[in-house]
């Protein structure tokens, strides 16, 4: 067994089989069975769509969701219509292919040392499976990606309020690096 897919064990209440020769193409096993595969442009059709939910917490009020929404929704669309190996999207689906949710990761550099890394971009679920184990999958499989390209580190970023998305990212073995603070001056 490979670092990587001893890595994907640690999820603890799901079992996880291989099913593909790529590091994220995994399935784990809970109350909804997950298989995560690399997105295809025609999966836009369900992923851009389930975008907003990225928002749903309530973002700022100095940020328009709307505007949020569209640039998540053009970044995604690029995403999806180009190949490339410094960005993938990851997209959970159940038994009967039907969208689940996904995450978007690409390769970014650290701004004090320079060094590359993997970054979340993305990570949204649908509605109806929260809490059964399908972010967990999505973010085992974005920190598959970051380790097959040799990266020591996977970063995110998220909302202050988004109190849910905090809570999974600090289970997950995610810490607090800076800090961004605004301040509205007209």
């Amino acid at each position: 067994m490979t670092v990587y897919e001893r890595s994907l064990m640690v999820l603890g209440d799901g079992i996880l089989r291989g099913i593909g020769n790529a590091p994220w193409e995994r399935s784990m096993m809970s109350s909804t069975d997950v298989k995560i595969r690399p997105a295809r442009a025609a999966d836009a059709a369900w992923i851009v769509p389930l975008a907003p939910r990225l928002h749903d917490f309530g973002p700022p009020p100095w940020r328009s969701r709307e505007v949020m929404d569209q640039a998540v929704a053009r970044v995604l669309e690029r995403a999806l219509s180009s190949a490339g190996t410094d960005a993938i999207v990851l997209a959970a689906e159940d038994d009967a292919g039907r969208g689940l949710g996904f995450v978007h990761v690409h390769t970014a550099g650290d701004f004090f040392t320079g060094e590359t890394h993997g970054h979340v971009s993305d990570l949204v679920v649908a509605s109806g499976v929260e809490g059964r184990g399908v972010g967990r999958a999505l973010m085992a499989a974005a920190e598959g990606w970051a380790r097959e390209r040799g990266y020591r580190l996977l970063t995110l970023n998220v909302f202050g309020d988004n109190r849910r998305a905090l809570e999974l990212y600090t289970r997950l073995g995610y810490q607090p690096d800076t800090t961004k603070l605004v301040k509205v001056l007209g």
